[in-house]
């Protein structure tokens, strides 16, 4: 893990190192400052601001994208959410739990493609993961090798360095701060002891070299992710944010790093300036075509939350297929079958999959919260955290979303509409009975203030009160 200062004072001997200031200013997060983003994080409260943003809103868009949830899909997503709320409780020590969904689904969603393309990759590189939730999914995935991050951003730095310290403990590595050894810088140490004055006893330090899982590097340490190879490349969301400087330091780097078959997945091409037609005239010139591009309604029954691209290099064995096609929306050849197990996902388990809403997710956790006593399935070491034994935190939230009915009659198996009417019906009748017991209240408050004797002594001043009111009006 590391902290704000930690963080600030290797940036600033890093940029002290570069040899030139173009270099230091290129991954500004430009689009971020422009929007008023909390790109600087002073402590470790702030990152709480940005645990869910980006996808507000898009949890039932997600959904859908990808017809609905397997109980499989059901039961790994809701097991990410606990490892999740641990992370929460342990970090933040707080009892009221924001349990990102949209955000979260967003990354499941990224996850499941990942998959799409090779479902047993090894190695993989994410430019500007965001919340850093990418890595809750990695967690199990067991053939992975190596997952590195690169990131610019602070807030989303320190926050995805404290996510990577908790889903990957000893094997997550930090390259912001050095891993050199300890080193004495040169300070001399007396050699008489009986008249040291520092009472000094020389440290015991041995060498341990740990290999890592998942690599998190800074922005002025790119260069050390072009000495490793990836399957995947995923830049997602930010294609168009970055200064064109610092989209050709990357292409130039996935150049180098991306193995031959290998991809880049962009789900979403960001929120910047510049249009998709600049995005692609540009990734064309680093030797990048797309074969895939998706968004909206592309497909009868479909809707894609955000834009979503493939891009091929010179050497990817589709390349020259795509290399003189214009690059437009909708393109999408279902005879490729990394297309079809990527963006068509429910079209082989259709008939076990249902579309579940907000509710049915903080259901489900509240059930596995509520049965961690009893079952084998809990995610190690998560259910057991004090601040999570209390089962009233996710309760809350439960009912929030949608409150408790007759189980005989569960929301799943209610339709969107009704599912809304009856939920709009219990806002409008808890509001009803919250103001009809504030009136109350407050009818109780009056008589026992009008039987004081303050009120009784104080009547001639309001009567005179009353009497000047009225002779200026």
């Amino acid at each position: 893990m590391i902290d704000a200062a930690a963080y600030r004072a290797n940036e600033t001997n890093a940029k002290r190192a570069i040899a030139s200031w173009r270099l230091s200013n290129i991954n500004d997060p430009y689009v971020f400052q422009n929007q008023g983003f909390p790109v600087r994080a002073d402590s470790f409260l702030d990152l709480a601001q940005i645990l869910d943003t980006m996808q507000e809103g898009r949890f039932d868009y997600y959904m859908k994208e990808i017809g609905g949830f397997t109980d499989e899909d059901t039961s790994f997503f809701v097991k990410v959410c606990l490892d999740y709320i641990d992370f929460y409780c342990s970090f933040f020590q707080r009892e009221r739990v924001v349990v990102p969904l949209s955000t979260l689904i967003s990354h499941f969603v990224i996850y499941k493609k990942l998959l799409g393309y090779k479902p047993r990759f090894e190695r993989l590189l994410e430019i500007g993961p965001g919340c850093g939730y990418l890595s809750f999914f990695l967690r199990d995935h067991k053939p992975l090798l190596d997952y590195t991050q690169i990131e610019s951003t602070e807030s989303f730095y320190l926050l995805q360095s404290h996510i990577n310290s908790h889903v990957f403990g000893s094997l997550f590595a930090e390259h912001a701060v050095s891993r050199q050894a300890l080193d004495d810088h040169g300070v001399y140490i007396p050699k008489l002891d009986w008249h040291n004055p520092f009472h000094y006893e020389a440290q015991n330090i041995i060498g341990v070299e740990t290999p890592a899982t998942c690599n998190h590097y800074p922005w002025w340490r790119i260069g050390d992710a072009a000495r490793r190879r990836y399957d995947i490349v995923t830049s997602n969301a930010n294609l168009n944010e970055f200064s064109r400087e610092a989209l050709f330091q990357y292409l130039s780097l996935i150049r180098e790093v991306l193995a031959d078959d290998g991809i880049v997945l962009a789900q979403c091409l960001g929120g910047g300036p510049p249009t998709y037609d600049t995005i692609f005239a540009n990734m064309k010139s680093a030797g990048f075509v797309p074969a895939a591009l998706i968004q909206g309604v592309n497909d009868p029954g479909r809707v894609f939350v955000v834009s979503n691209a493939v891009f091929v290099g010179e050497k990817h064995p589709l390349f020259a297929q795509f290399a003189d096609k214009p690059p437009q929306f909708p393109m999408i050849d279902r005879e490729l079958s990394f297309v079809n197990t990527m963006f068509f996902l429910n079209e082989e388990q259709r008939q076990e999959k249902r579309v579940l809403g907000i509710a049915d997710i903080l259901r489900a956790i509240l059930e596995r919260i509520e049965r961690a006593g009893t079952t084998a399935k809990a995610p190690e070491g998560i259910l057991s955290t004090p601040g999570l034994r209390n089962s009233n935190l996710v309760r809350k939230a439960a009912q929030l979303a949608s409150p408790a009915t007759d189980q005989a009659d569960p929301l799943a198996q209610e339709s969107g509409l009704e599912r809304d009417r009856r939920w709009m019906m219990y806002r409008t009748e808890s509001e009803r009975k919250r103001l009809a017991g504030e009136v109350e209240g407050l009818k109780r408050t009056l008589e026992a203030v009008r039987r004081s004797t303050s009120w009784k002594l104080t009547a001639p001043v309001r009567a005179a009160g009353r009497l000047v009111r009225r002779l200026r009006g």
